[in-house]
Parts: C-alpha cells; structure tokens; sequence
C-alpha cells in the first residue's frame, strides 16, 4: 500500500506529464507544415531533450503527432484532426465556409475569419485576406481567445442561453484583464450585440483595429461566427452596415446556416466590391 505522501504525489506528477504534452502539441501546431526538430522543441520549451522525447514519441504512438525520419521533424498528426472533428462538428465544415469567407474577403477587401466555440474559448479556425493593402493580421488560423474578447468572440459568447453566458463570463474574468477588458464592460457589450444582432469591436482589443462578428446558431445558440476585422478608417457605422449586409448575403449561400433575425439575405443579388 502506497503511503501519502506517494498517493499525493501521483496526482500532480500526471498533470504535469499531460500538461508538458498539451505544451509540446501546441508548440508543434503553431509551427504548422514547417514542422520542428526535437532539439528546437527543447529549446524553446525549456524541456530536458530526454523529457521532450519521451513525451513526443508517446504522441507519435497516438497518432496526435506524425515524425519524418527523413527531415527528422515533428508535425501534428492525423488523430488530431480525428479528434477535432468528433469532438465538434463545427470543424469539420470549415471547408463548407471557406469559400463563404473568401467571398465576403473579396468584396470587403479585408480580413474575414471563422471561429468556433471550444468550452470557454473561440477558436479561430480559417482566415481569408482582402485585397486592400493594410492587412489586419488579429487572428491567425488556430489562435484561441477567451469569449467575449473580439468582434466574432464577443458573437458567440451573446448568443448563450443567460445561465451559460453567466457561467463564461465568471469563468472566464480572470483572463479578461490581459485583453484591457473586464466582466462588467462584456455584459454591456453583451446587452448591445443581442440589440444589434451582431457584434462591435471598436479597438479594443488592438488600437486602430475594429471588427464585426455575427453569429452562427444552432437553434439559437451560438456555435460559431463569421467576422471581418480592418483598419477604424475603413469601419464607419455607414460601412458597418454594408459589412453586415454582405456577410448576410454570401453566408445565404449555405442553406443550413442560422443566424439572428435580419441578417440572412437570401435570394439578394450580391453588390459591388466594397
């Protein structure tokens, strides 16, 4: 029989093992079709080499991360994606909004972005660049933000049911203050957006740099959104508006798609490229 001080230690020693292989896969990701040698991993980790490869080669077997034995890289690897897609069906249909996105990213000539709700976060699954020549660069594919921080963020997180929005904005408090922002502000702009039907960032997560987020909703919840962020000279209210009226008319293009009353255009003709 193991004495308390080994039942205690058990514990913290596995969360530890599974939080240093959370690190090492996320590290991996960002890294993306580049990849990453076992050594720059140490580095940039702070792990002992020896630690990283047990942990890395642990993830190899489970087929969250792939290795080439050639270039001696890691990548993620295919049960990755495998788990994303069971775990939200959000996911898998990011290839049903892309051209959604690259559309709305035409007209707009700015950056458009799909997000998805993961628990208390939205995750940014897919970003398309406009053709105006000042690049928004807020979100990269992948990035993860608290609810409520950002224009498609704060989207998602209006359109909970009231006893869950509550829960993500207790829960979520903490993490606000690394954003400027706090729980009183985001139940404000919570009240707004549900007024609205679609979300307002004026700077204030990065200054000079506005976005709109609308959300996408199954059943009236939201599950995700659809954003487009630019420069505050290129988001006058006037704009605004044309913004969500394009979102509207290209997100029409997706039969299934639900969202607040107003919004959808279907059967509109699209306009001219703003």
């Amino acid at each position: 029989m193991a004495d308390n001080k080994t039942m205690a230690q058990a514990p913290v020693d596995g969360g530890q093992s599974i939080a240093r292989a959370v690190e090492l896969l996320i590290a991996v990701a960002k890294r993306g079709e580049a990849g990453i040698r076992l050594s720059d991993m140490s580095a940039e980790t702070g792990l002992h080499i020896a630690t990283a490869r047990r942990i890395m080669q642990a993830l190899v077997s489970g087929g969250l991360l792939s290795f080439d034995m050639r270039t001696k890289l890691y990548f993620v690897g295919p049960a990755a994606f495998s788990v994303a897609v069971l775990g939200n069906a959000w996911f898998s249909r990011r290839e049903d909004f892309t051209p959604v996105l690259e559309a709305i990213a035409a007209r707009t000539r700015d950056t458009v972005m799909f997000s998805i709700r993961s628990g208390y976060e939205a995750v940014c699954l897919e970003r398309c660049e406009g053709a105006f020549p000042i690049k928004v660069m807020s979100l990269e594919r992948g990035s993860r933000r608290p609810l409520g921080a950002g224009s498609g963020s704060l989207a998602i997180l209006a359109y909970l049911d009231d006893e869950e929005r509550e829960t993500v904005l207790r829960q979520c408090a903490p993490h606000y203050e690394a954003f400027g922002l706090s729980k009183e502000f985001l139940a404000k702009e919570v009240r707004a957006t549900r007024f609205n039907g679609y979300a307002v960032n004026l700077g204030h997560i990065i200054e000079g740099v506005y976005g709109i987020g609308v959300p996408i909703l199954a059943d009236g919840v939201a599950v995700a959104s659809i954003s487009v962020a630019a420069i505050a000279s290129r988001m006058d209210e006037e704009r605004r508006k044309d913004i969500i009226k394009i979102i509207g008319e290209e997100a029409a293009a997706l039969p299934d798609i639900e969202m607040p009353p107003g919004i959808l255009r279907r059967g509109v003709k699209p306009g001219k490229v703003a």
